[in-house]
């Protein structure tokens, strides 16, 4: 049975309504000054490539643009939680296959699924896999050579908050983007791609699990992550090849091949003034699937995660 789903947005514009989560705000003002900064240099400078493979500034720029359009994990378990999906422990990938991942490769994707799992554990109130997790992250991110992001005071700060939500949130979204950064430092970028590529897998996968009994609102969000993909697929194209980003788009094919499905239709919106004064946002895009997508979109998906998490 195809679905047919409008996103009508019909939201007031209150300051409450068009806050930026604090954190992405603080990381976006951060790369702004930074970029500020470098369009007063000479545009030589600006071109300069390092001996380590860093992107010249001008890719670099495209790639914040990108990486900002793919879903934090975080974001994305937020997203599975207003969607009303319950906590599924059995899906999450175990901690104890972490010392199994030895190359850069497969650090950089699985850091992505932990950390998948990591925040769908913190926001579904599973305080002890929290604090796993993390540490396992932490043991991942020392083989990558950052494992002084998540070090023992941020371990301990975590152990500490594990019964408040928000401050788990606010460490895993400070880390999340504390490892981003020092990727880049490093002339590392393709290794945050590769992360960003697994914690947008996990995330998926998270949420395609019985996807049969889930509810009508769940269903549409995974359909729309077909927009996502596409900004994903856009942010390892614009890295210089490598086997390691070959093998991961290849891997994403199959996804793109089932969300090829859905069908996303962009309408028109429309502003209207309330009598209180506000403004009333309507319109938004109309996206349309059947349960033949959603299923290969759950297989495809799940093909890959087990890929890289075996």
């Amino acid at each position: 049975m195809k679905r047919a789903f409008a996103r009508m947005t019909n939201q007031r514009l209150t300051s409450a309504w068009i806050a930026l989560p604090i954190a992405l705000l603080l990381f976006s003002c951060g790369e702004a000054s930074h970029d500020a900064g470098q369009e007063d240099q000479p545009a030589a400078a600006q071109q300069e490539v390092s001996k380590e493979g860093m992107m010249p500034a001008r890719r670099q720029k495209a790639f914040k643009k990108i990486f900002h359009a793919v879903p934090s994990p975080i974001e994305t378990a937020l997203l599975l939680d207003r969607s009303g999906i319950r906590f599924d422990a059995g899906a999450l990938n175990a901690v104890d296959k972490a010392t199994g991942y030895a190359t850069t490769e497969a650090q950089a994707v699985n850091l992505g699924i932990y950390a998948g799992d990591l925040s769908y554990s913190v926001i579904f109130n599973q305080n002890q896999a929290s604090v796993d997790y993390l540490n396992t992250c932490r043991r991942l991110c020392d083989g990558l050579g950052v494992g002084d992001i998540i070090n023992a005071d941020l371990i301990a700060r975590a152990d500490n908050n594990r019964d408040v939500r928000d401050s788990l949130v606010s460490i895993v979204t400070e880390t999340f983007y504390a490892l981003n950064g020092r990727f880049r430092e490093n002339g590392m970028e393709e290794v945050s791609g590769l992360m960003a590529a697994g914690g947008w897998i996990e995330g998926v996968y998270l949420g395609t699990r019985g996807i049969d009994g889930s509810t009508a609102d769940l269903q549409l969000r995974i359909a729309e992550q077909k927009m996502t993909l596409d900004n994903l697929m856009g942010l390892l194209d614009s890295y210089e090849s490598t086997e390691a980003l070959d093998r991961m788009k290849a891997a994403l094919e199959p996804v793109e091949a089932a969300f090829a499905g859905v069908k996303i239709t962009e309408n028109a919106a429309a502003a209207t003034a309330a009598e209180d004064g506000t403004v009333v946002i309507s319109g938004g895009p109309e996206v349309e699937f059947d349960d033949a997508t959603l299923t290969a979109i759950s297989n495809s998906v799940a093909a890959v995660r087990n890929q890289y998490a075996q």
